[in-house]
């Protein structure tokens, strides 16, 4: 990436594709996904990177000395060659990315590339004495364009990311960035309105299916895709594919089907980002035609043998997250309900209000929810329920 005259920040490689499958809500989990390939990290240039050469090309980045190599007595300035460096450079470069999720990655990658854009267009340093400077305008301009705040949120974590890979101070912790979007938070953010999905309106919802597929099989697929997102109480991106392109979510070889319930073990989550695991147990409703176990073993007996994502289409296609929100907004129109009031997130938001409904206690509510802390109140939301 070329930079222009005092501009210190290198992040090779072209900006990431927007998934063509994306629905574009913004801040909302559930509809983030994205295929992007892997960005290398942004780098610190040297003094001789924020130059153009004659033939206006930037040089790439030397990768210099380690430092206290070479530099003992009796060593030489070649003790560790410069490949040799490069290449511990590029085995720490992938540890890093790997130290958060896919999706994060992503979204910091897009705010580098704003920030950089952003910084050049100034025609300042990024990496001087005047960063704490160039993060105030950028924060007033943010705030006045409108964005949501968790999307400020998100800017912010990628620009303290970057920072600290810089060896800079992170600038987004000084008082007046926290304050400001206190500030910001109390006067204009809306409350989260997305209305829970209720037994009443999940038992709507797969009623519509024959109408809305195409096909039998199509039916039992998201019948079997919508019970888990609500039983399960799962995150869309745990559930199914990010895209047609992309492989995700359930995986086959991780559902166990017995008499007493199924167990799905999830790889990662968002409160798992460790990767180390957990088994998701889900009960029997014994006389009910929305039973997540007999709608799962229903799904099984008629999907083909493939290996891989456990929500495929008949010929082996995985289920992605952009057909699972069409077809559930096509099921709540049916309904005559708006469709703007709910996102693939209300099967997780309606979990925790039936929970609470019916009484179950705190810790067992959690463990639903796999919520570590009591975050899940806000997700409880009987005022929001529709009855059909």
């Amino acid at each position: 990436m070329a930079s222009n005259g005092a501009a210190a920040v290198h992040i090779q490689g072209g900006p990431p594709s927007a998934s063509e499958e994306e629905p574009g809500r913004s801040g909302r989990e559930e509809e983030s996904g994205s295929e992007e390939d892997a960005a290398p990290l942004p780098r610190r240039m040297g003094p001789e990177e924020g130059r153009r050469s004659a033939d206006g090309s930037t040089p790439r980045q030397p990768v210099g000395q380690v430092p206290g190599v070479g530099a003992g007595r009796g060593a030489t300035r070649d003790t560790l060659s410069r490949l040799a460096v490069g290449d511990c450079a590029g085995i720490i470069e992938g540890w890093i990315k790997r130290s958060v999720s896919e999706n994060t990655w992503a979204s910091y990658n897009r705010v580098w590339q704003e920030w950089i854009s952003f910084v050049q267009a100034l025609g300042e340093d990024p990496v001087g004495q005047g960063v704490s400077s160039l993060l105030l305008y950028y924060v007033v301009q943010k705030l006045d364009e409108g964005v949501s705040v968790s999307r400020m949120n998100t800017q912010l974590a990628g620009l303290a990311f970057l920072f600290k890979l810089q060896g800079q101070p992170d600038v987004t912790k000084e008082f007046w960035v926290r304050q400001a979007l206190k500030g910001y938070r109390r006067a204009v953010v809306k409350r989260d309105s997305r209305r829970p999905v209720t037994f009443e309106i999940l038992r709507g919802i797969v009623d519509k299916l024959g109408v809305v597929c195409s096909s039998e099989y199509e039916v039992v697929l998201f019948k079997v895709a919508f019970a888990l997102a609500f039983f399960g109480a799962f995150r869309i991106g745990e559930l199914v594919s990010p895209s047609k392109k992309v492989q995700g979510g359930i995986r086959l070889q991780e559902v166990q089907l017995d008499e007493e319930g199924v167990s799905i073990f999830l790889r990662k989550s968002k409160t798992d980002q460790g990767g180390r695991g957990r088994m998701v147990r889900i009960y029997p409703i014994h006389g009910s035609p929305q039973c997540p176990v007999g709608t799962v073993r229903e799904f099984l007996k008629v999907r083909p043998d493939f290996q891989g994502p456990l929500l495929v289409h008949q010929k082996g296609t995985w289920l992605s997250r952009f057909q699972f929100v069409a077809v559930f907004k096509k099921c709540l129109q049916g309904l005559g309900l708006e469709e703007k009031d709910f996102s693939s997130h209300s099967f997780r938001i309606g979990a925790a209000t039936e929970a609470a409904r019916l009484g179950l206690d705190v810790e067992v509510i959690k463990r639903i929810g796999r919520w570590e802390s009591n975050r899940f109140q806000s997700y409880v939301r009987p005022q929001l329920a529709i009855k059909l």
